[in-house]
């Protein structure tokens, strides 16, 4: 009975914090897209949570992206008890915005509420896992430029010089090496998606009459492996593959078109 209490205390524990958390939403930054934005809020605050998602919805197909709009889409699908979509919201918040700090603590508190799974922490994530942008890309391109122009040196170079050009070289080519890596694994995160479902199984072939891979709470995490007509092929949690109906699951980057 101690060990039941304890646990249900905890999940109480996580409610409140949650809870606490969709008390307020926050404003979006300054954009075209102010008023639908500012009046969705209000719908929000007012309770009126299926208006407020329609709202922040109409945005968001209008392609007015920010991480405070897919934060608070996350709190009005939480509030119409839809879990799965709004850790969608949320993984897509943090996709935008990766120190964002409501969106990373709603989608912590909600995962440990669902029982939603996710594959466990691989190396990769935390030598490769930094958020690359624009200034990545830049970064790269600007290594490997440096280190082109410090091997063509290297032939007219004397030979004191080439001690230090062969130094420059080198760190211009590991620094691109490495920002080449961090964007080629962020591209994977392209292809993660998350069960929107209450729940979902997947199957060891693309029918419903086939075998169970595994079951998946709501706001699971996937990566999609490949399409086949109204299923998706996709690595599971546990690391095995197995096939997902389509409209159980969605995927965390949009497309710009």
């Amino acid at each position: 009975m101690a060990t039941f209490f304890t646990a249900a205390g905890r999940r109480l524990h996580l409610a409140a914090l949650l809870v606490a958390c969709l008390l307020s939403i926050l404003p979006g930054r300054a954009h075209a897209a102010a008023g639908p934005f500012e009046s969705a809020n209000r719908a929000y605050e007012q309770g009126r949570f299926s208006e407020a998602k329609i709202g922040y919805e109409k945005l968001v197909e209008a392609g007015e992206w920010s991480a405070n709009l897919f934060y608070n889409l996350g709190n009005a699908d939480h509030r119409l008890g839809a879990p799965g979509r709004a850790i969608l919201d949320y993984e897509r918040a943090l996709a935008l915005d990766p120190a964002h700090l409501e969106a990373r603590a709603n989608l912590e508190v909600l995962r440990q509420l669902t029982g939603a799974k996710r594959r466990a922490p691989l190396w990769q994530d935390k030598f490769l896992g930094w958020p690359a942008g624009d200034a990545w890309v830049a970064g790269g391109a600007a290594a490997g430029w440096i280190a082109i122009f410090g091997l063509a040196l290297l032939f007219t170079a004397k030979r004191g010089e080439k001690t230090a050009l062969w130094m420059v070289t080198t760190a211009s080519l590991v620094t691109c090496a490495y920002l080449v890596a961090v964007l080629w694994w962020q591209h994977q995160d392209s292809t993660t998606a998350i069960v929107v479902a209450q729940s979902t199984e997947a199957r060891l072939q693309p029918a419903d009459s086939a075998g169970l891979a595994e079951t998946l709470p709501a706001g699971s995490r996937v990566q999609i492996l490949r399409e086949r007509g109204e299923w998706l092929y996709c690595m599971l949690p546990g690391q095995k593959p197995g096939w997902i109906a389509r409209p159980a699951i969605e995927r965390v980057r949009l497309s710009a078109s």
